[in-house]
């Protein structure tokens, strides 16, 4: 009976997330519309902030109701590996062709790669430095905190520039018109 219960609330959970994610992205696309972003903006920030909402709810549930955070590191790892390797293989199988440009492609590979180290240098200075414990488990403390989100900071800061470079297109106005 466990089991199925389990089971019963697993897919009812998709399904709630299922239908939640397509209420999402239509109301992502419409604020990007209705802001004129580019594609590449809503994409990296409207779109990723949105996506990774369950990531952050669940880590934070995690760490505060069970005091276990591993769980949350296990949930980051694996969207980690499954975004930038699995989404855009099984896109590629189920369309003709993607396309992107070369600048999106570099800038986001390098903040990709920026973001793993920054995670590893402040884990490995959480395992290095613990005040007043022992090296057994790595502290992401308040201390070390700023460093990963002074790094998306600017990385949201480079995208904002890219914004405040690009013309909306009237076609894609989905802004009221005055008369």
């Amino acid at each position: 009976m466990p089991g199925l219960l389990g089971s019963l609330g697993l897919v009812v959970a998709v399904l709630v997330i299922w239908k939640g994610s397509e209420s999402f992205e239509r109301a992502a696309e419409r604020l990007s519309k209705h802001y004129g972003l580019p594609v590449a903006v809503h994409g990296a920030i409207v779109v990723a902030v949105g996506s990774s909402f369950p990531e952050i709810s669940s880590v934070v549930i995690s760490t505060v109701v069970h005091g276990e955070f591993s769980l949350g590191v296990g949930a980051i790892v694996g969207s980690a590996i499954l975004n930038p390797l699995v989404i855009p293989a099984l896109s590629a199988l189920a369309s003709e062709e993607l396309e992107a440009t070369r600048d999106i492609i570099h800038r986001d590979a390098q903040f990709y790669v920026t973001s793993v180290l920054v995670l590893f240098v402040a884990s490995a200075l959480g395992a290095t430095y613990v005040p007043g414990g022992t090296n057994e488990a790595a502290l992401l403390t308040p201390t070390l905190a700023p460093l990963p989100l002074a790094t998306y900071g600017i990385y949201v800061f480079l995208h904002q520039q890219d914004a405040s470079d690009h013309v909306a297109d009237d076609a894609l106005d989905v802004r009221p018109r005055r008369e």
